[in-house]
């Protein structure tokens, strides 16, 4: 008898995982940062505000600036270079404790002199504002160096 109580409950337990899986999976809402490549490299909106930070840069100089974000990410531990192109960058960080991955993405617009910066959780729906803080940081170095 007991035996087929537990059965009863692993089966409903099963059932209720899978149901929950798919629904995430098949929720457009919430999407990775990696997935805004599939547009010609322009960054997307945030879907959900409270993992994910999009900021527009002004800058004097676009190409300085953006040589310059590569060398600090290049510089900062637990972040991994992944694609760098002539106006492009994207670049994965990992959490210090828990091994979370964020994306991390610039788009250089040259002749307005913009830096669009985006960085993104992969996992969950709230990161604690450590997204905020990243991209916070990132503007404050690049500040810092045109002193």
């Amino acid at each position: 008898m007991l035996n087929k109580i537990l059965k009863y409950d692993l089966v409903k337990f099963l059932f209720f995982f899978v149901v929950i899986v798919f629904v995430i999976l098949i929720n457009k809402k919430y999407t990775f940062a990696i997935e805004s490549l599939k547009d010609n490299d322009i960054l997307a909106d945030c879907s959900n505000p409270k993992n994910c930070v999009l900021e527009t840069w002004k800058v004097r100089d676009a190409n300085k600036s953006f040589t310059e974000l590569i060398d600090i990410l290049k510089n900062t531990p637990r972040i991994k270079l992944i694609d760098i192109r002539e106006d492009y960058l994207h670049a994965l960080a990992k959490s210090r404790v828990m091994k979370f991955i964020d994306d991390i993405e610039i788009k250089k617009i040259e002749k307005e002199s913009i830096l669009k910066v985006k960085s993104k959780s992969r996992n969950g729906f709230y990161d604690l504002g450590v997204n905020k803080r990243r991209i916070n940081t990132l503007h404050f170095r690049l500040i810092d160096i045109y002193k």
